[in-house]
């Protein structure tokens, strides 16, 4: 994985406009890591997904993360602050999960994998209507083997109390898959947790950071006759250096 220069990054917001968060989160990865085939980044972890997207942020924007979310009790407005330093530390250890993979539960030995943006893909694509029956179609397209007292079983009997067990599981072994911060509301005191997802967090700050940039490019270009490649090739402290002069 590495860093993508201004060019690159250009490139990346042009190919993902009008396209939904999940495919914006591909195109990234893919881009950050061509060692990857487009298989295998769909392929990756959610977790491991979002670790990455993660990293290309810090990379990119620093770690500090500014948010806001709005209180569910009173409606105030509230700020939070995390780093993404903080966040990837708990990113899971893809040469350990091979070991842990398997979960014994009442009698049922399932042999599992973790949720990768395929599974997201299909989730969505359902026609199921209900929360709790989309994360039972998550959680079953995860099952690789099911057996129960030494017998293979029907995945689709799976009882419920071990697909919980196993949606436990897979949340202890992949936590990034989900991330949540806990707040607490200024005004009313009322505490609740809020879903941080890194994925549209990103893209909108690359949507600012492009447009802001096709606005430095039409400047620089108007002013000094520059391409816009000669323009991306400058660093960006030369860029707001001669941007700054042309708006003297």
């Amino acid at each position: 994985m590495r860093p993508l220069d201004a060019t690159e990054l250009l490139h990346v917001w042009e190919h993902g406009l009008n396209q939904p968060p999940l495919q914006q989160a591909l195109i990234l990865i893919a881009a950050a890591c061509p060692e990857l085939d487009p298989g295998a980044v769909t392929k990756l972890s959610i977790g491991v997904r979002d670790a990455r997207l993660l990293q290309l942020r810090e990379w990119m924007f620093g770690s500090l993360l500014l948010n806001t979310a709005q209180c569910p009790q009173c409606g105030e407005r509230v700020e939070w602050e995390g780093r993404t330093t903080d966040l990837r530390r708990q990113a899971i250890d893809d040469v350990d999960f091979a070991e842990k993979s398997r979960l014994e539960v009442d009698g049922y030995q399932l042999h599992f994998r973790l949720p990768d943006s395929t599974d997201i893909a299909a989730v969505m694509a359902s026609d199921q209507s209900e929360g709790n029956a989309d994360a039972t179609v998550l959680i079953k397209r995860c099952v690789i083997s099911a057996d129960y007292k030494g017998k293979t079983c029907d995945l689709a009997k799976l009882p419920e109390h071990a697909l919980d067990a196993l949606s436990q599981k897979i949340e202890d072994l992949d936590p990034l898959a989900e991330i949540r911060t806990g707040l607490t509301c200024p005004e009313c005191s009322h505490q609740w947790d809020v879903l941080f997802d890194i994925t549209c967090f990103l893209w909108v700050e690359i949507n600012n950071w492009a447009e802001c940039m096709l606005r430095t490019i039409h400047r620089l270009a108007s002013a000094y006759g520059w391409t816009e490649s000669e323009i991306l090739n400058l660093g960006p402290v030369r860029r707001q250096l001669y941007l700054g002069m042309v708006n003297r």
